[in-house]
């Protein structure tokens, strides 16, 4: 099969790309039971290391000064793998910059299926978004574009969290996922797994349960309390899969297969 390559990628820093890269485009992977790999183009933020016990791959990019950058990603895009689908979650500010100056150097984004930009709220962030936006556009006017707005306080309400972003026009055409803001994100670096992973770990839970269940019988009031928060956000885990994960692999799933009949 056709590997599949998406780019995640926004100017602006701390708007939750490494999130979506790893908890939907990783775990999207795993929903359908491919091979995620994740390369990490940030030589500060290392948020993939985090997850040292997931199934989804991950590899830091070095980027430095950028000297490198078209040999590297044309290596990237052109090598055999054994991974179904590569997910380039790229840094902000300069990074950015560097890297999409790469990809159109080297016309390696001839070779993206899906460029992704993420947005995290706030006036700034919509700016960079469109300044994203407009220099993807500008490699290629057909480029395949989707939003990611995340940290959502209440999915039913998004339109009034992110008004900006549907009363632009040159935005609201494009597709979007929502990501609900929630603890089990916190939990998941925590436990070194996607939130995916944790809502369909049932003998993980299980254990939880048991060791609760020991607490209980010694009354070890620290552990009971530890462990029913996990167990809650264990909960919510599943919650958050049935609400937002796949919700959320359904829309990338036919903006990836948009053009396919």
């Amino acid at each position: 099969m056709k590997k599949i390559k998406m780019v995640i990628t926004n100017h602006k820093g701390g708007s939750s790309k490494s999130t979506k890269t790893m908890q939907v485009g990783g775990a999207y992977g795993l929903y359908k039971g491919l091979q995620a790999q994740i390369f990490e183009f940030d030589d500060e933020n290392k948020d993939s290391q985090n997850f040292t016990k997931s199934a989804i791959l991950s590899e830091q990019i070095e980027v430095g000064d950028g000297a490198e950058i078209t040999t590297t990603l044309r290596d990237l895009f052109s090598k055999d793998s054994d991974t179904d689908i590569h997910l380039f979650d790229v840094g902000g500010n300069k990074t950015t910059t560097l890297f999409l100056e790469g990809l159109k150097k080297s016309r390696m984004f001839k070779k993206v299926d899906l460029f992704v930009i993420p947005m995290s709220g706030g006036s700034q962030d919509l700016k960079n978004a469109k300044k994203t936006l407009d220099i993807i556009l500008d490699m290629d006017s057909n480029a395949n574009i989707m939003f990611c707005l995340s940290r959502v306080r209440n999915p039913k309400r998004v339109q009034f969290q992110y008004g900006d972003f549907f009363s632009d026009k040159d935005l609201k055409k494009y597709p979007y996922i929502v990501l609900k803001d929630s603890d089990v994100i916190d939990l998941s670096r925590k436990l070194k797994k996607s939130v995916y992973e944790l809502a369909t770990d049932l003998d993980s839970k299980k254990g939880i349960e048991a060791a609760f269940d020991k607490a209980l019988d010694e009354n070890d009031t620290s552990k009971i309390n530890n462990l029913s928060i996990m167990l809650e956000i264990y909960d919510e885990a599943e919650d958050y899969l049935k609400t937002t994960l796949i919700p959320a692999f359904n829309q990338l799933d036919k903006t990836l297969n948009k053009d396919k009949k």
